[in-house]
C-alpha cells in the first residue's frame, strides 16, 4: 500500500466519523483514463475531500508557498502536489500537468486558483479549458461544501477543438465550467 492510498484511507475514514462527510456522484467519476478534476475551493480542506471521496489517486497544483514550509511542503510533495506560480502563467505546471495526464493520471485544479468564501465567486482564466483540450482528457467538475463532496458529469471538449484559438470561445466555455460546478451545490443542496 502506498502513503497516498494510506493517508487518503485514514482521512477519510476520519472525516466520516467526525464530519458525517457525503460524497455524491461518485459514479461519474471516470473509472479509467486521465482526467482534470475542477473544484471550487473554498477551504484549505477541499483537496483534503476531495481525495478521499475520489476513488483514483490524485495529483494536486499547489501554489508555490506551500512547498517552501519545511513539514508542509514535504508532506504535500509525497502526496503528489506539485507546485504552481499563481497569477501568471506557469510552463512548469502546465508540462507537469500534461506529463501526468499521458500517463493516464489526473490532476485536481481549483480554476478560480484561491479560495473564495461567502457565495464570492472570480472570473477564470480560459487556460483550464485549453488545457484539458492540449490534453485530450474530460475535465471532471466538482463541488466541495462544509461536509460533502458531489462530483457531475465528465465535460468533454474535442468538439470545441476548431475553436481553441478563439478567445472569447474558450472564455466562454471557462465560464460554463464554473457554472456547472456551482450548480452541483445548488442542485444537491448539501452543506
Amino acid at each position: 500500500m502506498s502513503f497516498y492510498n494510506f493517508a487518503i484511507g485514514l482521512v477519510s475514514g476520519v472525516l466520516k466519523i467526525l464530519t458525517f462527510y457525503k460524497v455524491k456522484g461518485k459514479e461519474n467519476i471516470p473509472h479509467e483514463g486521465a482526467f482534470l478534476l475542477c473544484s471550487n475551493h473554498r477551504s484549505w480542506v477541499d483537496a483534503i475531500y476531495l481525495a478521499a471521496g475520489c476513488n483514483r489517486p490524485l495529483t494536486f497544483m499547489a501554489k508555490e508557498e506551500l512547498f517552501t514550509v519545511p513539514v508542509l511542503g514535504r508532506l504535500i510533495k509525497s502526496l503528489g502536489a506539485f507546485p504552481i506560480k499563481r497569477g501568471r502563467g506557469d510552463a512548469a505546471a502546465v508540462m507537469a500537468t500534461l506529463k501526468i495526464m499521458k500517463k493516464g493520471g489526473t490532476t485536481l485544479i481549483f480554476p478560480e486558483g484561491t479560495r473564495m468564501k461567502n457565495g464570492q465567486r472570480k472570473q477564470v482564466s480560459s487556460g483550464i479549458v485549453r488545457l484539458a483540450m492540449q490534453a485530450g482528457v474530460p475535465i471532471l467538475p466538482a463541488y466541495v461544501s462544509r461536509n460533502a463532496v458531489t462530483y457531475g458529469k465528465p465535460i468533454y471538449y474535442s468538439e470545441h477543438m476548431e475553436n481553441a484559438q478563439n478567445t472569447q470561445e474558450m472564455q466562454k466555455l471557462a465560464d460554463e465550467l464554473m457554472e456547472n460546478i456551482y450548480s452541483l451545490g445548488t442542485v444537491n443542496k448539501i452543506g
